[in-house]
């Protein structure tokens, strides 16, 4: 079984002393509950600990909706899932958060063994998907239950580290709204980030006005998929809230070519959001990944991206920010 105490951070072809890797870590899953902490399936870890971060992922899932017609999207193979975590650990990758809720086939348990196996910190969500998903479960549209929902995991065995809901294209479902609001409450009550699916970039101004509407500070919430609308204007005016924008479609040309994207995260960056850009892939199909025989994999982003990143004018720290830094800190819980 992989220790993840016995590797250390490798750098990425900087000069001299200077490193990507955080400093010296204390053991692994043995973080003080009472301060900031990042919460994994095998347990707390310090902030410091998570090293590089890929924040929206999946790497276990079924979500019935999408799989009964496209079993493209069915990863179920932990030995796939192993073996591509073990590349991105190669490529120096060290955390990673499986995105898929309970509606979109969570294995709670089998993110565990996987996390068991391979020297990766795993977190997994809880909450609901969009609607597509969300209504494939009861109570859907019964926000206390669905704020029972989310505690219970918080308070299960298997703890998840972040809270999620989503939104439809264009628009927020009443069952969306009632997800949105229980997750927000939650992530009030329990000091926990929040996550969310905004398809297409669509609707991340009415994420964050459900959200403000329940007492949850927009810096406690990373609105996903942006990099579907590559408008600086209409980036700019989410992070004038103080949101986390997530530019997590790298690598997915189907969803636009990597250059565009990374030349919009250099040019948010100097106009002053640099501490509130995070990047991954959203890998979310076996065409997706290299152990499945498909591609880009979870190497991608470390290895290609990051050059992309630098063409397009970003430094090392701003490339340690995205990668490291600005990881550590949105998905940190602040306890209450």
């Amino acid at each position: 079984m992989w220790d993840p105490r016995n590797y250390r951070d490798t750098d990425f072809g900087l000069e001299g002393e200077e490193s990507f890797e955080p400093g010296d870590a204390n053991l692994p899953y043995d973080a003080d509950l009472s301060r900031p902490h990042v919460m994994t399936v095998l347990g707390p870890i310090e902030p410091d600990d998570l090293g590089v971060c890929q924040h929206h992922e999946h790497i276990l899932c079924d979500p019935a909706a999408l799989t009964d017609l496209e079993p493209d999207y069915r990863l179920d193979r932990i030995d796939l899932a192993c073996e591509e975590l073990e590349s991105f650990f190669t490529a120096g990758g060290r955390s990673m958060v499986d995105a898929s809720p309970r509606d979109y086939g969570r294995d709670l348990v089998g993110l565990r063994t996987i996390a068991r196996r391979v020297p990766v910190h795993v977190i997994a969500v809880t909450g609901r998907h969009k609607h597509l998903h969300a209504t494939r479960l009861p109570h859907a549209l019964d926000r206390e239950v669905l704020e029972q929902e989310i505690l219970a995991d918080i308070d299960g065995e298997i703890k998840p580290g972040l809270i999620t809901f989503g939104t439809s294209l264009d628009q927020i479902t009443l069952v969306e709204e009632d997800a949105a609001r229980a997750a927000a409450r939650v992530a009030v009550r329990t000091g926990y980030p929040v996550t969310t699916h905004a398809e297409a970039g669509t609707m991340a101004h009415q994420q964050l006005d459900l959200v403000e509407s329940e007492g949850l500070a927009p810096g406690r919430v990373i609105l996903g998929h942006l990099d579907r609308r590559l408008d600086f204007d209409c980036l700019e005016s989410v992070a004038l809230r103080g949101a986390w924008l997530s530019f997590d479609q790298v690598g997915k040309v189907r969803n636009g070519p990597d250059p565009p994207r990374a030349a919009m995260l250099v040019q948010l960056a100097n106009a002053g959001f640099e501490d509130q850009l995070l990047v991954s892939q959203d890998l979310s199909r076996k065409s997706d990944l290299v152990a499945y025989g498909g591609g880009p994999g979870w190497i991608h982003l470390l290895e290609r991206f990051t050059i992309e990143l630098m063409e397009a004018g970003a430094g090392a720290p701003l490339v340690r920010k995205l990668l490291i830094d600005n990881p550590a800190r949105a998905l940190s819980i602040l306890p209450r």
